[in-house]
């Protein structure tokens, strides 16, 4: 079965909605963004939309692909003093020749809604909304298989220790580059792929639940990870992209916001 996100997205963002209109001041999202990836700009355009639906502030700051490390980090150094900005996210990727922990270090923890840095006090969005959607398919016991694919900074490793803490026993890692990848996959009760390489997961063990938290290009469209079409056969529920992990990220760095502003 492929299960959107939609009518999760929505309570949650109904639930900021309400709340913004009780609070003292309006949360403002600071969105820094250097270059011109096709990829971000999209994101940052939906992130903007989102902002405004919610009756949040955001501003963007746009830097060019030129632009030094010094700039970007006098830049978060001025967002960090302001006290209009509750949140600062900084868009990945960012150019290679720049730092990145070093830029996302400079974000203020309290001000760090993506939780990038490791240390705020915010679960990591894209967690939040993969804990949501394991919670609706049937929460998973601690000692259940789970394969996470792909270990990077917005969701492999913040999910990785997020699942350590909650207690849950028989993790496994992987990436896009993993010789067993399909026996893997196959042996998991949950399957959370999180590469960018399209239609890398096909095979899974029926009745499992596979979140696809990828987002690539195949054929000049946005594809996941997962072949949604042949995963869907045989797993309990499957997420799509667009429609899945993607929406009810954005939702819950507004709530990462608006707690913030507290």
């Amino acid at each position: 079965m492929i299960l959107s996100s939609a009518s999760f997205v929505r309570s949650v963002k109904n639930g900021i909605i309400k709340k913004v209109e009780r609070a003292h001041s309006v949360p403002m999202l600071a969105i820094v963004l250097v270059g011109k990836n096709p990829a971000s700009l999209s994101y940052v355009k939906k992130k903007g939309q989102v902002a405004e639906s919610l009756g949040c502030r955001y501003e963007l700051h746009c830097l060019p692909q030129t632009a030094s490390q010094a700039r970007i980090l006098a830049l978060i150094a001025q967002l960090n003093a302001s006290p209009e900005v509750t949140g600062i996210i900084v868009q990945l990727p960012l150019p290679e020749k720049h730092d990145v922990d070093t830029i996302i270090s400079a974000i203020a923890p309290h001000k760090d809604v993506d939780n990038l840095r490791g240390d705020s006090p915010f679960i990591a969005p894209s967690v939040q909304a993969i804990w949501h959607i394991l919670l609706k398919a049937g929460a998973p016991r601690k000692d259940t298989p789970i394969l996470i694919i792909g270990y990077g900074t917005l969701i492999g490793k913040p999910l990785h220790a997020f699942l350590m803490k909650k207690g849950f026993t028989r993790l496994t890692v992987a990436d896009k580059k993993t010789k067993n990848l399909d026996i893997l996959t196959q042996k998991a009760d949950v399957v959370i792929s999180a590469t960018g390489k399209p239609n890398l997961v096909t095979r899974v063990k029926r009745g499992a639940i596979v979140i696809d938290a990828g987002s690539g290009f195949y054929k000049g469209k946005i594809k996941g990870d997962a072949d949604t079409a042949a995963v869907a056969l045989l797993a309990k529920i499957v997420t799509p992209v667009p429609g899945g992990v993607g929406p009810l990220t954005v939702a819950y760095l507004f709530r990462n916001l608006l707690l913030a502003l507290k």
